[in-house]
């Protein structure tokens, strides 16, 4: 499957920069972390490196249920105003993770699957998609603040998916001698002993 046109790449950054934005016309904290995970989103899409090779409509299809559902988190939530400290406390760690590991990928990082230099720095050295930890993190934060039955069911049902997405990418990448080769030195995908 071709990479899509760089004009479709810069609308999309531009597109997240915007979004992020409008989104603080109320501000609130958790607002103010998600705009700034989507402003680092909209300008890695702006900067982002060319592929080695694009993901299959297969491996893409894999993916989208995790994105669909990060895409919603705070519709989950409760009321911003009505968060108790561990919720508030559970978001940010989780907003930091996935801050910082796009931030790390820098120009490899990508929405969809796609084949782009590894990154093996920063959070990348204990697990190897620490991003989705704090997606996992931020999401799971979103659903306590609702009520703890949401809470308790948001990592029972987005862990699959991110199981899915991850074995998607990692098919793709393991095309690519040296993914292959931090595997080896990175065993654990999001969970250190875990998986």
């Amino acid at each position: 499957m071709p990479p899509p046109p760089r004009f479709l790449e810069i609308l999309a950054g531009l597109s997240v920069l915007a979004s992020a934005l409008f989104s603080l016309d109320e501000w609130t904290p958790q607002r103010g972390l998600v705009a700034a995970v989507q402003i680092a989103v909209g300008g890695l899409l702006l900067l982002r490196r060319p592929l080695r090779q694009a993901a299959t409509p297969r491996q893409i299809l894999a993916c989208l249920p995790a994105l669909l559902v990060g895409a919603t988190g705070l519709a989950l939530a409760g009321p911003p105003g009505e968060w108790g400290f561990p919720e508030t406390v559970l978001f940010g760690v989780g907003t930091t993770i996935t801050l910082t590991s796009f931030l790390v990928l820098g120009r490899s990082f990508g929405v969809l699957p796609a084949a782009r230099n590894p990154v093996t720095s920063g959070p990348y050295r204990c697990v190897r998609h620490p991003a989705y930890v704090g997606q996992l993190l931020m999401l799971t934060a979103c659903g306590f603040s609702g009520s703890m039955l949401v809470g308790l069911a948001v990592p029972t049902f987005v862990i699959p998916l991110l199981v899915l997405r991850i074995r998607a990418e990692e098919q793709l990448l393991n095309n690519w001698a040296d993914y292959r080769d931090y595997t080896r030195r990175v065993r654990w995908r999001i969970c250190p002993l875990v998986w």
